[in-house]
């Protein structure tokens, strides 16, 4: 199954829904960039709409405790806002941790675009079979489409 959403509109339930099978693997083309203009740097910065999209989308709400850390607090207060600790990167992980909770395997996510900053996206392979020689199959197939995929955005010099 291909799911490339508008935004941030698939809910975990549906990937929850989809490995639940142990028959349809998917390709997930998640928006990064839709989880970092939503997980604004300042947890203040969050308003209610923001922190129930990101909710829904990672089907957790403890991301709000794993991203962010206390800042430095002021010379005028002891309260230290909430800062996001994970850059880009880190959230890239993040995602891919999530859905190794419900997925058997979730192979490492292609960045997408290729070659070119901001990464807007990035596109998993989750493997809902538990079997080892099905996740191995599927391994294999996928990381051949990957690769294919990536040898083509590579301009020859």
């Amino acid at each position: 199954m291909f799911l490339d959403p508008y935004g941030m509109s698939v809910d975990w339930r549906t990937l929850r829904a989809i490995a639940e099978t142990k028959a349809v693997d998917v390709w997930y083309l998640f928006s990064l960039s839709g989880l970092y203009r939503q997980a604004a740097r300042s947890a203040s910065a969050i308003d209610d709409d923001k922190r129930a999209a990101i909710t829904r989308v990672l089907g957790t709400d403890a991301w709000e405790r794993e991203l962010y850390a206390p800042g430095q607090s002021s010379l005028f207060t002891d309260d230290a806002p909430l800062q996001r600790t994970a850059d880009v990167g880190a959230l890239q992980d993040y995602v891919r941790v999530r859905l190794k909770a419900i997925f058997p395997a979730v192979l490492p996510p292609l960045p997408l675009p290729i070659d070119k900053k901001p990464q807007l996206f990035s596109l998993f392979f989750a493997i809902s079979n538990p079997d080892g020689p099905a996740i191995g199959l599927a391994t294999r197939i996928a990381n051949h489409i990957l690769r294919a995929g990536i040898s083509s955005q590579r301009r020859p010099r």
